[in-house]
C-alpha cells in the first residue's frame, strides 16, 4: 500500500498521539520540534530535524507511528508501518529492543540481520 500524505491533522488524533508517547516513555510533554516534525512526516513533507544527541529525534518519528497505532489498537486502519533509516546498527536496535519492552511491535533490519530474517520464514 502506497504512503499517502494527509491533507489535514485530526487535533484530537494528535493530542492522543502525543499523551500515549507521553506515558508510553514517561515524560512530561512533547517538545514543539518533535510535535512539528511528526507532523510534517504525516503530511509527507520533507524533514531535516537537527538537535544534538539526546533532543529526541526518535520521539519526532514514533509520533507519526502513535497518530495511528495505540497500545491494543487492532484495526486494520491503524496497520501502518514506520521506516527510520539510521546509520548506526546499536542504535537501531536498542530502539526496536525498546519499542518491543514496551509492546510495540519493531525490528531492526540491519545488514548482519538479513539471514536471521530470511531463514526464519
Amino acid at each position: 500500500m502506497p504512503f499517502t500524505p494527509v491533507t489535514t491533522l485530526d487535533p484530537e488524533r494528535l493530542k492522543n498521539a502525543a499523551q500515549t508517547l507521553c506515558d508510553v516513555f514517561g515524560i512530561a510533554a512533547l517538545h514543539p520540534h518533535q510535535e512539528k516534525a511528526g507532523q510534517n512526516i504525516l503530511k509527507g513533507i520533507s524533514t531535516l530535524l537537527d538537535v544534538p544527541t539526546g533532543g529526541g529525534k526518535t520521539i519526532a518519528f514514533w509520533y507519526a507511528l502513535f497518530c495511528h497505532w495505540q497500545p491494543g489498537n487492532t484495526d486494520t486502519d491503524a496497520q501502518k508501518i514506520v521506516l527510520v533509516v539510521g546509520p548506526l546498527v546499536a542504535l537501531l536496535q536498542s530502539q526496536a529492543h525498546t519499542l518491543n519492552d514496551k509492546g510495540i511491535p519493531a525490528v531492526a533490519i540491519t545488514g548482519g540481520s538479513q539471514a536471521q530474517i530470511w531463514s526464519s520464514s
